[in-house]
């Protein structure tokens, strides 16, 4: 009796339990910081068997005074390559930037690749890097072109907070400018928290 009547139940939920095994979500923020550059960011998560959709929206600032607001949304495909542990994405992310000292400011889309790597640890541990560019054909403002890598060791300590440490390079070209502007070129620990 017990069995039909958790099968009935089952079957009246159909999608509601398929969502409950499959599908997670979450919000949340994030922090990371390193001696000049410091940055600040609100997220929504959505994980399931297959992949992984992250909207995200950050501000950066560094001790010259720069500033970059961005919004970002990020998709990561779980199990390419036969590997569970191996996640492959794109990532587009609309900017705004402003160099404090000469004014300069830039606004435009990068576009680019991220991966992460699962480590077989007994605590739930990673690798993760990205890659994104926005050329000259999608930049305005007096930016050429931006560039922003990342790569980072990440540690899950809790099930909704991860701490990591990584680095990150964040250049610009501006018109006129002959070398390339380095918002950030630094070592930085952070904490990201989902509620």
């Amino acid at each position: 009796m017990l069995k039909k009547w958790v099968l009935g139940a089952s079957l009246l939920m159909g999608t509601s339990v398929a969502m409950a095994d499959y599908a997670t979500g979450q919000a949340g923020g994030s922090v990371d910081l390193s001696d000049t550059v410091a940055h600040f960011g609100v997220f929504s998560l959505k994980e399931t068997a297959v992949d992984v959709t992250r909207v995200s929206a950050g501000f950066l600032y560094n001790e010259p005074g720069d500033k970059m607001l961005d919004a970002a949304i990020q998709v990561n495909r779980k199990g390419l390559t036969d590997n569970e542990n191996l996640e492959f994405g794109v990532k587009a992310k609309a900017f705004y930037l402003n160099q404090h000292t000469t004014n300069n400011d830039g606004f435009g889309l990068m576009l680019g690749v991220t991966g992460r790597y699962w480590m077989p640890t007994e605590m739930p541990s990673a690798v993760f890097a990205e890659i994104l560019h926005a050329p000259q054909i999608v930049t305005g403002g007096k930016a050429d072109d931006v560039t922003e890598m990342l790569v980072r060791a990440e540690l899950r300590i809790l099930p909704k907070v991860n701490a990591y440490i990584g680095y990150r390079y964040l250049g610009a070209n501006f018109s006129g400018v002959s070398s390339t502007y380095e918002l950030d070129s630094n070592v930085h620990i952070g904490v990201s928290v989902g509620f």
